[in-house]
């Protein structure tokens, strides 16, 4: 269900084993709440002001499905599906290979195209997800990503943790966190995470996080995207990606009784967890400078974020 990422084991200290990802027992919790945890987004990840947008002058709404936007793909987008897969093993690494057919007909955006999410594990244990999409007949969108939550140390909360994001710039938004179109400076804010920065006292400062950072030169050979480090126990992850964005949510606002497996079943709080969403720009049909999500007809195009986990 949901191409869903359910567990990054690392060795723990007590010689058993760690999962650093929030999640759940059950394919029926993942659907009980909000998060959207560690769970495949498309076709687009984060907001479509009001559902709309145009393609080549030609104007499109597609399903809402919060206050009125269309949030991680609509009520039917790919944390909906149940997905065919596949394994399979070589020298250096093990993946598995999800595919499903996204028609138009269930989740409302135009086309249809074959999707295809590979998570592989190689063995200097770096996770790579590769989001693919070869498209029919009708130009369309296609910006995925893997909503993860990551919490690397022992603590119920982010308070050992240090952030650098490869950014200098974040969104503007509105009240309904939809990007108002402004790229504003991050100096002499919270938002500035150029240097590693303790994230819960930056998440204390800000009231927390679910923003849009605007990713310099973005690319996989060029300098990481973020990097997610707990000073404590000296574990970290890079994250690198091509998008144009990082969206950083850290769960200020979360439903009471929702309950986390990662440390046994108990009940989540706000700021347990970090999700950091490497993809294009939220809203980048809306905006021009955002990023090209246009997926064009007879179109192949495939997306890279990978995580790799050191013990400092």
């Amino acid at each position: 269900m949901g191409a869903t990422w359910n567990e990054f084991l690392i060795p723990s200290e007590d010689g058993d084993k760690q999962n650093i990802l929030l999640g759940f027992d059950t394919a029926r919790q993942y659907y009980e709440n909000s998060l959207c945890c560690c769970q495949s987004i498309g076709r687009v990840a984060g907001r479509i002001k009001d559902g709309q947008f145009e393609i080549d002058g030609k104007k499109y709404q597609v399903p809402t499905n919060e206050n009125g936007n269309t949030l991680h793909g609509g009520p039917q987008g790919y944390r909906f599906l149940n997905w065919g897969y596949t394994t399979s093993r070589g020298t250096n690494s093990v993946s598995v290979v999800f595919q499903k057919h996204i028609k138009e007909i269930r989740d409302g955006f135009p086309g249809n195209y074959l999707a295809t999410v590979v998570y592989t594990l190689d063995n200097n244990n770096k996770v790579t997800i590769s989001y693919s999409a070869l498209n029919g007949e009708r130009d369309t969108l296609f910006n995925p990503t893997c909503h993860t939550y990551f919490n690397l140390s022992d603590k119920r909360d982010l308070s050992t943790h240090s952030l650098m994001v490869n950014s200098h710039e974040y969104l503007e938004t509105d009240d309904e966190t939809i990007p108002t179109g402004r790229v504003l400076q991050v100096d002499d804010t919270p938002y500035d995470f150029r240097k590693f920065k303790n994230l819960k006292e930056a998440d204390d400062e800000n009231g927390g996080f679910d923003d849009a950072f605007v990713v310099n030169g973005p690319g996989m050979a060029t300098k990481p995207t973020a990097v997610l480090r707990d000073n404590e126990s000296g574990r970290q992850i890079t994250i690198e990606s091509e998008g144009t964005g990082l969206v950083m949510y850290t769960m200020p606002e979360i439903d009471s009784g929702i309950k986390l497996s990662r440390d046994g079943v108990m009940d989540a709080l706000p700021g347990e967890g970090v999700a950091l969403e490497a993809q294009q720009l939220p809203d980048a049909i809306n905006h021009e400078n955002f990023g090209d999500v246009v997926l064009k007809r007879n179109e192949k195009k495939t997306y890279h974020i990978s995580f790799a986990f050191e013990q400092k």
